[in-house]
């Protein structure tokens, strides 16, 4: 939770800093009257960014809308392909229904900008960034792969040829945008050759809301975006700091691409024939068993384990068949890099690829085994019979000396008194 509401919280600081951009964009360009625009075409920035704002003065060459022909400054139709396709993945054989964009026509005008002081003229030729455009069609038409014209409206569009691999052709839809020749404008872009044009580092601003509207506009987002974004940034540290511990035996998102010694469970994805590669160094050596899980799917994984040492020499090469898991126990692993691939044993791989879950446990406790005192005089038996291999061997504290016996201790005493006795 506390992850996802850092991500949440820089995306919204992300755009509240493009919007900071964008307003000082704004402001550092030079704003004019269009009259005096008209009279003296000069810009004060380097760069020749210039601004003007005022009534829309149509173009002398009227500009129409390819599918409704209407009168536009401005327009873009979107051209899209609709298909099916049969796909196999992993939960089995599906058709899915999905749109491609065969190609985006667009085009502009040379229109005026008056705020009353004289006409400027603007070339929107090459595009701009527009918050005024109008749906003016839409419209879907059944169709398939191999016709060679389809109409919108008053607009023919050739099709070009279309391969089977991407699916079967069932239709086609047209969008058409445009902006109206009509109201007023705020225009930012570069000034060249008289007119005001797209700059060839940027877009063309171009805004119904004017000057002060579009300023206001992009601050309050700003504003809206640094508070919001700073909260969901702020909360995510408490929420990371007191989360739950996490299980250390659950199965985790994904396994990394360089693992040491043992991993719990976690969970990745085979998506090509040649397989997952996973670096894998074992800094404590002694024995490991790794192992892939193949999940209960329709369609099921058959998962191949190869496993290599630094010199490319194959250490475990297994496979668990159809539905089964590839188990593979390296004894004696020594200290160093391997490399660990995951593949399709059969060389079958579905859309999408197949999931599966991987881990590695250490054995390496197991495997301690205490070794029996040799001058014990049963080895294998302690002193009250109890069998020694049945115990719990666990390496402890080193034990205390043991206590003499007592018919020792007794004959030591009376040696000593004797002793006394031949001194007196």
């Amino acid at each position: 939770m506390g992850i996802l509401l850092l991500v949440v919280g820089l995306a919204v600081l992300g755009f509240g800093l493009s919007q900071h951009f964008k307003g000082k964009r704004i402001l550092a360009a030079p704003f004019k009257k269009t009259g005096e625009l008209a009279k003296n075409p000069v810009s004060e920035d380097p760069k020749g960014a210039m601004s003007l704002e005022g009534a829309v003065v149509p173009p002398a060459q009227a500009l129409l809308s390819p599918c409704s022909k209407q009168p536009c400054l401005y327009y873009e139709v979107k051209i899209e392909r609709i298909y099916e396709k049969t796909e196999t993945t992993e939960d089995g054989t599906k058709t899915t229904k999905g749109t491609q964009t065969l190609d985006t026509i667009k085009g502009g005008a040379v229109f005026g900008v008056d705020d009353g002081s004289g006409v400027f003229q603007v070339d929107v030729s090459q595009g701009a960034d527009f918050d005024n455009l109008k749906e003016g069609f839409k419209k879907e038409l059944n169709g398939r792969s191999w016709a060679s014209q389809i109409q919108f409206g008053e607009y023919a569009y050739d099709v070009k040829p279309i391969g089977s691999s991407d699916g079967w052709t069932i239709g086609f839809k047209a969008t058409e945008k445009y902006v109206p020749v009509e109201g007023n404008l705020f225009v930012l872009g570069k000034l060249e050759a008289g007119k005001l044009t797209k700059p060839g580092w940027r877009s063309m601003m171009a805004s119904s809301k004017g000057r002060d509207g579009l300023l206001g506009s992009v601050n309050k987002r700003k504003k809206f975006s640094f508070i919001g974004g700073g909260i969901a940034a702020v909360l995510s540290i408490p929420a990371m700091i007191f989360a739950p511990a996490a299980d250390p035996y659950a199965v985790s998102h994904s396994c990394e691409s360089k693992l040491t010694d043992a991993r719990v469970r976690c969970s990745d994805r085979v998506s090509s024939k040649s397989g997952e590669t996973i670096a894998w160094t074992v800094a404590t050596p002694g024995t490991y068993e790794l192992e892939v899980f193949a999940p209960t799917k329709k369609v099921a994984f058959d998962p191949q384990l190869i496993v290599k040492d630094a010199a490319g020499e194959v250490v475990a090469d297994v496979e668990g068949g159809i539905g089964g898991n590839a188990k593979a126990t390296i004894t004696a692993a020594k200290a160093g890099t391997y490399e660990i691939t995951v593949k399709p044993g059969d060389n079958y791989l579905v859309k999408g690829g197949f999931s599966y879950d991987f881990e590695i446990r250490s054995l390496n406790k197991a495997n301690d085994v205490k070794v029996a005192d040799p001058l014990t005089a049963d080895a294998d038996k302690a002193a009250d019979g109890t069998d020694v291999a049945a115990l719990d061997l666990t390496p402890a504290a080193a034990p205390a000396p043991a206590k003499a016996a007592p018919a020792t201790m007794k004959a030591k005493v009376n040696a000593a008194k004797a002793k006394k006795q031949l001194k007196k």
